[in-house]
């Protein structure tokens, strides 16, 4: 029976189901929990990604109704502008468990910052912005002994690799124990980590790990990276129920999956073209794009796509070449393809309502290309998985934040927002560099006997907040 009222809550970053459950002989401690049905599949919002899941998490909002859609661009997060992240703060289940009176500890809540009131201990740090580690109460933090916390890394070299490697499983076992100091200087009814280094540590060694990769280096000091950081992750999953089993309910789960990063890519600016529903482009902006893709192409078949890009991103046009920003912009036109999640499996498509005559027309429009896209065909295999107007997948007040049609392809594929003559399919060059891609499903493990039913991370806020606060009727 399930009648613990306190709780501890973490979230690794990128855990992903499948691989845990491929990989169970090498991990005895997820092993049991999978046979006894406390490690299960959770899946992800739409798209995928760090930014809307997290604070869904936090708050039990779908994105349609915090309308926090962005993606990191790990080749590029310097130049990302922080976004307005203020829904979290009086929203996150640990405010509502704040507000009930239960004493809470925060550490290393992702976008969370700077520290706020808390009914306890908040300690969070910087990710899209500058600062160092924030606290509600600095009295009781030694800031001189505090790891790295919430920052991200400009992405490792081939050469620097091992290095970073090495760093971040460091980083990532000194964030567990810094959590256990401070949990246990005092006594608590909640306490939530965050721990993100999983998902940067798969994004950049992906590649070193997987035979079937086509950018893996054949056999490597690193093969096994990916496969050390799980059990480095189930080592401290470990310790937190043997630890405190007797008193805490512990829940433990990721935003999302991870796997290996799409390899080809789908060119959907050039379909929109081939179906006349948007204009083609001149000359001179086919050549660059044609000259670019041919460059891509070179560099990734001799494997210096690293070294290559990183001369272009001397010049000033690199990244909005590299982006196709030249040639479509997302400025308001009839219909676009904006900047929705980068080159990944899910895309979208804007049908501007006021461009058109009537609703009538809108959505007939809306539906020509849902069924134009469910026909895109690779080797006559269906590149599709779904194809959906935006209300079909949430419903609120946000929704407009999404693009009018959204599509999943299937994880090969990537969006390519750029052209290569009239190819409508490509490789993804940048592959080399960023070869781990985030997948739909992640993962929930606990010590409840109910964890099985938690299905989705859209349930998480309720689920904490119900087994952790006045809700909770043992």
């Amino acid at each position: 029976m399930d009648a613990k009222k306190k709780t501890i809550m973490v979230i690794l970053d990128g855990l992903d189901y499948e691989y845990i459950k491929k990989n169970l002989k090498q991990f005895p401690f997820y092993k049991k929990l999978y046979e006894n049905k406390k490690l299960c599949p959770l899946e992800s919002v739409v798209p995928a990604d760090s930014i809307p899941s997290w604070t869904t998490i936090y708050t039990g909002l779908n994105p349609a109704e915090h309308g926090v859609l962005e993606s990191i661009d790990y080749l590029d997060f310097k130049n990302k502008i922080k976004g307005d992240y203020s829904v979290i703060q009086g929203h996150s289940f640990w405010d509502v468990l704040s507000k009930e009176g239960k004493k809470v500890f925060i550490f290393n809540p992702f976008m969370a910052y700077p520290a706020w009131d808390v009914n306890g201990l908040m300690i969070c740090g910087p990710v899209f912005e500058g600062g160092g580690v924030s606290t509600n109460r600095p009295d009781l933090v030694d800031m001189k002994s505090m790891p790295s916390i919430g920052g991200m890394v400009d992405h490792p070299t081939d050469k620097e690799m091992s290095r970073f490697f090495q760093e971040t499983m460091e980083l990532s076992q000194k964030q567990f124990d810094t959590f256990h100091k401070y949990f246990q200087k005092d006594v608590y009814d909640f306490a939530f980590l965050g721990v993100t280094t999983p998902d940067r540590m798969q994004h950049f060694l992906w590649r070193y790990t997987d035979p079937g990769d086509r950018t893996y280096p054949g056999k490597n000091k690193l093969q096994n990276a990916i496969l050390e950081m799980y059990q480095l992750m189930e080592k401290n999953v470990k310790r937190l129920m043997e630890e405190y089993d007797k008193n805490y309910n512990v829940v433990v789960i990721s935003d999302h999956g991870h796997g290996r990063r799409c390899e080809k890519t789908f060119y959907i600016n050039q379909w929109l073209i081939s179906q006349g529903m948007i204009k083609d482009k001149g000359k001179k902006k086919r050549t660059i794009e044609y000259a670019k893709n041919c460059m891509l192409k070179i560099l990734a078949t001799f494997f210096i796509v690293e070294a290559g890009t990183k001369f272009f991103k001397q010049f000033k046009l690199a990244h909005k070449v590299k982006n196709a920003d030249y040639v479509f912009s997302d400025k308001k036109q009839k219909i676009y393809a904006p900047k929705f999640d980068g080159c990944n499996p899910f895309g979208g498509i804007m049908v501007t309502r006021s461009e058109f005559a009537s609703a009538e027309e809108y959505e007939a429009m809306r539906q020509k290309i849902i069924d134009g896209l469910l026909l895109v065909k690779d080797h006559d295999q269906s590149v599709m998985i779904w194809v959906k107007r935006r209300e079909e997948i949430y419903e609120g007040e946000k929704v407009e934040n999404y693009p009018d049609i959204v599509y999943r392809m299937r994880p090969e594929y990537g969006v390519d927002r750029g052209l290569y003559g009239k190819k409508l399919f490509g490789i993804n060059a940048m592959h080399e560099v960023l070869s781990g891609g985030h997948k739909f499903l992640g993962v929930i493990m606990g010590n409840r006997e109910d964890t099985k039913n938690v299905k989705s991370v859209l349930s998480i806020h309720k689920y904490i907040v119900n087994i952790s606060g006045e809700q909770n009727k043992g």
